[in-house]
């Protein structure tokens, strides 16, 4: 039976020499920074998480959630609550655990949504099993050990590229790309993104070109006209912007 190296596998229930190796490589989170995530994974026994770039590894001493929206605040992207209720509304995309997307890469939650790994379905090279266990093979990043199944991270993993499409096609929509979500998210030829590419919702659009981009506007500006109304000296007038 194949055994697998405990010393080469990211765990985020466990401590191992290979924590202490990357976060003494990683620098202090700067969303300035930080370019197109690969993963995000919480670091064992602590509230922090160390994440993974395409241009180097960061850690963050807030959860992965909260250190999403941070960065998420500091580059005008979409916020993830009002994403979420946004997702949640138009019904296509499931009814919780929705991930996050911008129109550059998007990430998923394995598990709840606070503080779990968040991974770039675009970054995922394989979901293989070892004794039972399933693990992440991830392309700018360490093998991690993922709490779910291959299914259900496919899963999801297609949901968030069907979401990511959508966002593309509307940041796109001037100079339309194609007629497909796969024509907006291009897959490697990995064993993982070809088993991603045959899904329905990379092969079928189910919103209205702008649908997105259009709800989410609305239910931002509905958020925050509340919060001015109600409580306008307690407001983040950064995420105004």
């Amino acid at each position: 039976m194949k055994k697998v190296r405990r010393t080469t596998i990211l765990d985020d229930r466990n401590w191992s020499p290979l924590w202490e190796r990357y976060l003494r490589a990683a620098t202090v989170f700067d969303p300035l920074k930080a370019h197109e995530i690969t993963c995000i994974v919480p670091i064992p026994g602590r509230s922090g998480v160390i994440l993974f770039t395409t241009n180097g590894i960061f850690c963050s001493s807030q959860s992965a959630l909260k250190t999403l929206q941070h960065f998420a605040f500091a580059h005008c992207f979409p916020e993830y609550s009002i994403l979420a209720s946004v997702l949640k509304d138009i019904g296509e995309f499931g009814k919780y655990k929705f991930p996050w997307a911008c129109p550059y890469f998007t990430l998923f939650p394995l598990e709840t949504i606070h503080h779990t790994i968040w991974i770039n379905p675009l970054k995922i090279e394989d979901i293989y099993t070892v004794e039972n266990q399933y693990y992440a093979r991830v392309i700018d990043g360490p093998d991690i050990y993922v709490p779910i199944s291959r299914y259900y991270i496919l899963l999801r993993a297609e949901i968030a590229c069907g979401i990511l499409a959508a966002i593309r096609q509307d940041a796109f929509h001037y100079s339309m790309l194609g007629t497909c979500p796969s024509d907006y998210v291009p897959l490697s030829n990995t064993t993982f993104s070809i088993s991603l590419g045959k899904r329905t919702l990379l092969n079928q659009f189910v919103t209205r070109t702008c649908e997105i981009n259009r709800r989410y506007q609305r239910a931002r500006f509905l958020h925050y006209y509340d919060q001015l109304v109600d409580n306008p000296e307690n407001l983040s007038w950064e995420n105004w912007s």
